[in-house]
């Protein structure tokens, strides 16, 4: 969605509840997000009628930037966290910068996935916020057509990891 469509006010309040959930990422709270004291009155996660904004759309917008204080840079804490989740799954492939820069098709879908799961792990803890909170699935939203708007947060993701515009 465009931030443009929104009112000062609306916009105010996303801005407010990002922020509020990037200390709660840099913090490494986020499990524990429902306990932290907050203006109830202008969380857009509380309350996600606050923008005319679809829910999902709203979370997606919310949850983003929080994996980008988690895991800010293609490094090698990034590389080991997507390896220790291979690694985990039995996969036998493993990443390496030098195979994510250079583009390498396994390794970019790993990455991918990656980014994907934190995003679904980040929607299922926006979902134990409040008691008004709304528990939304990536995967069903994926289902629902909502395809687009999580590839361009993928990306986004990938691209500010990355560290430049293309990828």
């Amino acid at each position: 969605m465009e931030w443009r469509s929104l009112s000062g006010e609306e916009r105010s309040r996303l801005q407010y509840t990002i922020s509020h959930f990037k200390e709660i990422a840099r913090q490494n709270r986020f499990a524990e997000n429902g306990s932290i004291e907050h203006d109830v009155s202008r969380c857009v996660v509380c309350h996600a009628d606050l923008v005319p904004w679809n829910p999902f759309i709203t979370y997606l917008e919310v949850v983003t930037p929080s994996v980008l204080v988690r895991r800010p840079r293609l490094d090698q804490d990034l590389v080991d966290e997507i390896n220790g989740d291979l690694s985990m799954l039995g996969e036998d492939h493993r990443v390496s910068i030098q195979l994510l820069r250079s583009g390498d098709a396994p390794s970019t879908q790993c990455w991918r996935e990656w980014i994907q799961t934190a995003l679904a792990t980040g929607l299922g803890l926006l979902s134990i916020h409040s008691p008004t909170s709304l528990e939304l699935d990536l995967d069903e939203a994926r289902e629902d057509g909502m395809g687009d708007a999580i590839d361009v947060k993928i990306l986004e993701i990938m691209r500010e990891q990355l560290g430049s515009d293309g990828i």
